[in-house]
């Protein structure tokens, strides 16, 4: 090869690398974290695997790093131990809607335990969730975190606090 040959596969490479770099750049992993109030629905499992309880629904509205005043969507089936008062749920979605229309869409799943307080029969929980995408500026977004929270029966309102990283 010749040295002109050399000095135009060197220019090429360069070139793709610069303009590499910036693309991979568009994406940094970001703090996510926010909280949410939400009202619980619980409905018939019909639409869910055997053994579970109930279907958890519940909407409700949450203050949300990189998406601010949000309305929130949460849905998954339980599954209950009574004779321990705890349990699972899950695989469920939850839906962040900023005040502009973008969502960003989490899968998640959990442990709950209930346990008597002073307010009542309130559910104890804790989530992992990952991020699979959403509209507008988070179509293609990813990342996970956890959330950690409470339900309290007798009011039928939940509170949770969530905590995590994601890309878009």
């Amino acid at each position: 090869m010749s040295r002109r040959s050399w000095m135009a596969v060197l220019v090429a490479a360069a070139l793709c690398l610069a303009f590499a770099a910036p693309a991979a750049a568009a994406d940094p992993v970001r703090p996510f974290g926010g909280h949410d109030r939400v009202v619980d629905t619980f409905i018939a499992p019909t639409t869910c695997p055997e053994g579970a309880l109930w279907r958890y629904a519940a909407t409700g509205s949450g203050l949300f790093l990189h998406l601010g005043r949000s309305s929130v969507s949460v849905s998954h089936c339980s599954f209950v131990d009574l004779a321990s008062g705890t349990g699972t749920f899950g695989p469920g979605t939850i839906t962040l809607t900023a005040a502009n229309g973008d969502e960003l869409h989490l899968v998640h799943r959990g442990t709950f335990s209930l346990v008597m307080t002073t307010d009542g029969l309130t559910s104890v929980f804790d989530m992992t969730w990952t991020v699979v995408g959403g509209t507008g500026r988070f179509a293609g977004a990813v990342g996970a975190g956890t959330t950690h929270g409470s339900s309290l029966l007798s009011t039928g309102t939940t509170a949770a606090d969530y905590r995590g990283e994601i890309s878009y």
